[in-house]
């Protein structure tokens, strides 16, 4: 017993820290690198759901889990007041602690800030950000607002304080350059595990089956997804497959019928057998949001990539530049991209499967995440 408590206060200590705790998409991978290179790692998460707006739980052992304020709408003082009582908790425990090595999702900008003044204080500890998401960049209503720039800078002014960044995407790169330390950061894409049984999909001469995966919410281009439709279903016959359900499904469904637009809605589906069938009938899925919304990357996009199913994309940057660059897609850009999809025969889309499928291997998959994180922990411990 001794020898063992001996060993972890000798041992590098390192946290790990997200207010929604996404332990499963990004920091299981961190925890693992970091067990493996001697520190012993501890987890920061709240006790909120954003989601649900319920409490919640985890199995990790290796969590301190900290108690904020509940609040019920996205956009709320509440909401502020559960991320400053977040930040200055995780603040507390780390001057508690001191740690040698800090991890931190980013949003919130609290945090980053934070965490930033934490590190001048202690330059000898390793400070790292991920940035996950881009608020208030990413709300229309407030992104032009004097409040949006203050908080904003929050996090702007603190990402050259701290020792390396990580970017979700590209087009998070493109928006913050001017605040970032041209030799300390990187883009690290989402991932995806590989698939052992490789979708088999079908190609039809007399239709276009063409897939709708996920949320039908406020974020997508509802206006455009008719306007591609439509335009298709004048040249080729159309069948247009929505897994998924949302706020906005009752006025993309009136829309379809509207124009004519055949269609099946098959809502949530959670067994995979069940949705690789109705997948496996498609030659395309469809990835088109609204510009406004400054996306980078979805993980609708992702997963068609995992399956190997080429994207008709539009409103997300760094998937229209993959399809640009790999010719692994279409980009939605009015009547000569839908005469361009439609002239597609058979073995050109076959090559789109198999360029679908190397992108996936190259940039989402665990193994390029795990190689790709690697090499950053190499340059900064």
């Amino acid at each position: 017993m001794y020898c063992k408590e001996n060993n972890l206060l000798n041992m590098k200590k390192a946290f790990l820290i997200h207010y929604d705790g996404y332990y499963d998409i990004r920091l299981k991978y961190v925890e693992q690198n970091l067990e493996e290179r001697g520190y012993q790692v501890i987890l920061l998460f709240s006790d909120f759901n954003h989601f649900t707006k319920s409490r919640k739980m985890y199995a990790n052992k290796n969590l301190k889990l900290i108690h904020v304020p509940k609040y019920k709408k996205n956009i709320s003082v509440k909401r502020i007041l559960s991320y400053l009582s977040f930040t200055k908790q995780v603040r507390k425990i780390l001057d508690e602690e001191k740690p040698d090595f800090i991890y931190a999702i980013i949003p919130p900008n609290f945090l980053a800030n934070n965490l930033a003044n934490f590190k001048i204080k202690h330059p000898k500890i390793k400070v790292m950000f991920d940035v996950f998401d881009l608020y208030p960049e990413q709300m229309p209503r407030l992104s032009d607002t004097p409040v949006a720039k203050i908080w904003g800078n929050l996090r702007n002014k603190s990402l050259k304080k701290v020792d390396y960044i990580i970017l979700e995407c590209n087009y998070y790169k493109k928006v913050l350059l001017q605040y970032l330390d041209e030799d300390k950061n990187s883009v690290l894409y989402l991932n995806r595990s590989h698939l052992e049984i490789p979708y088999e999909f079908e190609w039809k001469n007399d239709q276009i089956d063409i897939a709708y995966l996920g949320s039908i919410n406020h974020h997508i281009d509802i206006e455009k997804i008719i306007e591609l439709l439509s335009a298709i279903n004048e040249k080729k016959k159309i069948l247009f497959h929505i897994i998924g359900d949302g706020e906005r499904r009752k006025k993309l469904i009136i829309q379809l019928k509207k124009n004519n637009i055949d269609y099946r809605f098959y809502g949530r589906i959670f067994d995979e057998s069940k949705k690789r069938n109705i997948l496996q009938k498609c030659q395309y899925g469809i990835n088109i949001y609204r510009e406004d919304l400054g996306i980078g990357l979805t993980m609708k996009s992702i997963e068609y990539y995992q399956i190997g199913l080429p994207i008709i994309n539009s409103g997300i940057y760094d998937t229209r530049i993959l399809c640009d660059e790999n010719k692994s897609g279409i980009n939605f850009e009015g009547k000569e991209s839908v005469d361009k999809l439609v002239a597609i025969n058979k073995e050109d889309w076959e090559i789109l499967l198999l360029k679908s499928l190397n992108i996936f291997k190259e940039k989402f998959s665990d193994d390029s995440y795990i190689s790709g994180l690697s090499k950053i922990l190499d340059k900064v411990l």
